[in-house]
């Protein structure tokens, strides 16, 4: 007698031979009833009789073999031999003739079994005596875990779990909902692999149970299992699974066959890197889409007339969301749906059109009748548009969330968040001090930090004491290659505080340098993404500085607290030149980091308020000879007010009301008068400046309204000056030259 056997497993390793604890050739497999056998199932439909073994052994020894087994759950075991003999009744065919499809249609449309809880009991059976396979077809909650215990024992199903549970604990899986998820997947791979051993699980049986369970969340789980296996080295490596089918050269209404294949030519072409490419690529589609509807005789590079380029230029410029959507794509859940581009993204359009034009004419696939960088060039409309805008942290906010990243518990994270608290506070405490992009700090390596081991002294003699920075190694990135920059002592703290806890050896390919590296952060044997600052650091951070996630200039961003930190450290007094910022941000051109430098509203107004100060004094000169002779007390005049032509030597020429258009009374001084001129000259006067506020006339006069001069001139015309007469009186008596105390007679 031979026992059933697991299919054979292609793999690296040698896979074991599975032996199931059922032999199918002990039993009587006829799929028909006989006749006896048919008078007794049909009384137990009839008489609803006791069905004992001694009725019909045939059907009841195969039944007990696998139920009664072990002691799991004997109740519903009971409950599901007296089912299936029922069944056996109702059908008049015993179950060894069941097909597939009956199967499935007794388990999931039976009424009986929506409140027992035998349905694992059921696909056991089925499983080890029909060779049912398809578990997933089963639209009842199916307890795959308790389904492996029955057909390959507890005992073998608890140790393999048990095995992969200590693999994922060394990788990172150390989750409260990890270890609860964990048997069901496992058992749902080892029934379809017919084995419930890991080494037989490969990536073949592993994408094929993802796809029988396409939807469900064993799915959704099976790079758990993946990731377990490779820390057990019995895969070469963790196998990633795509969460969605990429629809990267799927769009194909109304696109010219002939178009597509240039865009596949030069995407396997071209050498940008895979995320860069990949986005041109699938914007090319999109234009094949315009080019579909507006100019279906353009279906390769060499037709793009300048005219059609102009046609390109104008329709991006109107271009709205979704418009030159394909049908793989729903734009129904986008919120931003029929609003217009932003000028980055018109731009965007503009650089992978002229890329694309002028990568072709350089490997001379095909001569143009265009000049992609002329003809396609960014209108100046949408250029001004354009610039840099790191738009910093409020001041107040950046301080409580600098604060919040050394202050965060344990407690503070919620209760769904499988990430390490020591992860998160390094991430944070980086994030804040280092003032690095997102993607360098997921992208930094172990041993990326090395303490101050000796002062440094700078060359003006400054000393900075041992251990009071440390120095963090950058890796290459969008700017500049791999370099070293000081940072605070904390950033060194807390990541040596998260080394302790790091599980994971293994080494990773950084994409951007194309090396196998041991990354910082990694968790779940897989580096950390970008995303995780965005979407659980900068939260975290909020609820714990109690701030809101959104400041005076919107949300708070990973951007924008590099821009909040260079920003810090050029405002602070005594900061950082402009060079030496460049040099620790890692901007090749400091017209880079000019952009982050930016003068704080505070300041600001600070400078305004001074400015705004200055412009309402007004020079006057002080005759320190009168004053030390003792000339004063008979009335002779010491304090002159600079009018530009002339001098006033009344002293109180603030309050005069013809000081915005001097009367020429007798306290005026022509500049070119004798006096004038040795008021210029005398070495002993003091030059000062005296404030002097304006009326709201007298504001408009300045600002330049014509109508206001006239109006306050009108009004002044009548009025007396210091010396008692009106502007028409002086004009009458003196004519155009005005009298003065101090003339050239004099």
């Amino acid at each position: 007698m031979s026992e059933r056997t697991g299919p054979p497993q292609t793999g690296s390793h040698i896979q074991p031979e599975y032996k199931f604890h059922i032999n199918l050739d002990e039993y009587d497999r006829r799929a028909t009833l006989s006749a006896d056998e048919l008078k007794v199932v049909r009384r137990w439909r009839e008489e609803n009789l006791v069905i004992t073994k001694r009725q019909a052994p045939r059907l009841h020894k195969p039944l007990t073999d696998i139920l009664y087994r072990s002691n799991l759950d004997r109740a519903n075991s009971h409950r599901a031999l007296k089912y299936l003999l029922l069944t056996v009744a109702h059908q008049e065919k015993p179950y060894w003739g069941w097909s597939e499809d009956l199967w499935v249609e007794i388990i999931n449309n039976s009424p009986v079994l929506k409140k027992t809880g035998m349905v694992p009991q059921l696909i056991a059976v089925a499983y080890l005596l029909c060779g049912f396979r398809s578990v997933y077809k089963i639209q009842r909650n199916v307890a795959t875990a308790v389904v492996a215990r029955l057909v390959f024992g507890a005992e073998i199903v608890d140790t393999e779990c048990e095995r992969l549970f200590s693999a994922l604990t060394r990788v990172g899986f150390v989750c409260q909902t990890v270890r609860p998820l964990v048997p069901s997947v496992f058992a749902a791979v080892a029934l379809q692999g017919e084995n419930p051993k890991l080494e037989s699980f490969d990536r073949k049986i592993l994408e094929h149970t993802r796809e029988c369970y396409t939807g469900n969340h064993i799915a959704k789980r099976i790079g758990i299992l993946s990731n377990g296996l490779a820390a057990m080295g019995l895969t070469s490596k963790v196998i990633h699974f795509r969460a969605y089918q990429p629809r990267h050269g799927t769009e194909t209404d109304n696109i010219n066959p002939e178009w597509m294949t240039w865009c596949r030519r030069w995407l396997e072409t071209t050498t940008l890197r895979e995320g860069s490419r990949r986005a041109v690529y699938n914007t090319l589609t999109r234009i094949g889409i315009w080019l579909g509807r507006e100019h279906p005789e353009v279906t390769g590079p060499e037709q793009w007339t300048v005219s059609v380029c102009a046609d390109y230029l104008a329709a991006v410029d109107r271009l709205r969301i979704g418009d030159w959507g394909g049908s793989t794509f729903d734009y129904r859940l986008i919120p931003t749906v029929g609003q217009p581009l932003q000028a980055p993204t018109k731009v965007a359009y503009y650089q992978v059109m002229r890329r694309f034009l002028s990568d072709i004419q350089s490997w001379e696939w095909a001569q143009l009748r265009c000049n992609p960088r002329y003809h396609l060039s960014t209108p100046k409309n949408i250029a001004k548009y354009l610039g840099v805008n790191p738009r910093t942290i409020d001041d107040a906010s950046w301080l409580k969330l600098t604060w919040a990243s050394f202050n965060i518990e344990p407690d503070d994270l919620s209760p769904d968040c499988f990430y390490p608290f020591a992860l998160l506070q390094a991430i944070a405490v980086v994030w804040t001090h280092a003032g690095l992009r997102s993607n360098e700090i997921a992208r930094l390596r172990v041993g990326c930090t090395r303490e101050q081991s000796e002062d440094v002294v700078d060359q003006s003699g400054n000393v900075v004491p041992a251990g009071q920075v440390c120095w963090l190694d950058v890796p290459e990135g969008k700017t500049s290659v791999a370099y070293t920059k000081p940072v605070g002592h904390a950033v060194h703290k807390y990541i040596t505080a998260w080394m302790k806890k790091r599980a994971s050896p293994r080494k990773h390919l950084d994409r951007r340098t194309g090396e196998h590296v041991h990354f910082l952060f990694q968790l779940r044997n897989r580096p950390i993404a970008k995303e995780v600052l965005n979407q659980t650091v900068i939260p975290l951070l909020c609820k714990k500085a109690g701030i809101p996630i959104e400041d005076s200039k919107g949300r708070i961003t990973s951007h924008r607290g590099r821009a909040s930190a260079v920003s810090m450290l050029a405002s602070v007094p005594q900061g950082m030149t402009i060079f030496d910022l460049a040099k620790w941000c890692g901007h090749t051109s400091v017209q880079s980091t000019m952009s982050y430098v930016r003068s704080k509203p505070t300041q600001l107004a600070s400078a305004f308020a001074k400015a705004d100060q200055a412009a309402r004094m007004i020079e006057i000169v002080i005759d320190k000879e009168v004053i030390a002779a003792g000339a004063t007390k008979d009335g002779a005049p010491w304090k002159y007010y600079d009018l530009g032509d002339s001098y006033c030597s009344n002293a109180f020429w603030s309050t005069c009301p013809h000081r915005m258009a001097c009367a020429r009374c007798y306290f005026n001084i022509p500049k070119p008068s004798a006096k004038g001129v040795v008021l210029a000259a005398q070495q002993a006067a003091n030059r000062l400046l005296e404030e002097v506020w304006l009326s709201p006339e007298e504001r408009d006069a300045v600002s330049g309204d014509v109508e206001a001069l006239e109006g306050m001139l009108n009004k002044l015309r009548d009025k007396p000056a210091l010396d008692g007469r009106t502007p028409g009186e002086i004009s009458a008596t003196c004519g155009s030259q005005v009298s003065s105390p101090f003339t050239e007679s004099e």
